[in-house]
């Protein structure tokens, strides 16, 4: 498979360095997370850090929590056999309440995931 469609880390999002008020990396809590099934949104924002140009859903296990590579997550359902890498910030994880979550984007029905996460991506200025 090639390398571009296995890896889903989208290339504009920025490194954990890069974005302020993120948490302090806990291992503990990082490897908590291994196993637990995560819904991910992902906004994706003109360069006007205001317009939205797209979003995103995906839902899958975390299978890896690296302080120095983020999160892996293996995707499941319409993204099943795709990977996907999340910055470490572990404030961007929530515990998720019980229940049924319905993706808007692909239609999908998730029940009881453990753990919710939504990103916000900005396009770079164009130079």
């Amino acid at each position: 498979m090639d390398e571009d469609q296995h890896d889903m880390r989208p290339p504009s999002m920025p490194h954990i360095e890069e974005i302020p008020g993120t948490r302090k990396w806990d291992q503990d809590e990082a490897e908590w997370m291994v196993g637990k099934y995560v819904l991910v949104g992902l906004t994706y924002l003109a360069s006007d850090k205001e317009t939205v140009t797209s979003q995103q859903q995906y839902h899958g296990r975390i299978t890896k929590a690296e302080q120095g590579a983020g999160f892996t997550i293996e995707c499941e359902g319409v993204s099943a056999g795709k990977t996907m890498v999340l910055p470490p910030d572990l404030h961007a994880f929530r515990l998720a309440s019980r229940g049924e979550y319905r993706l808007r984007s692909t239609g999908e029905v998730v029940l009881d995931p453990d753990i919710l996460t939504t990103w916000s991506i900005t396009q770079p200025l164009k130079s």
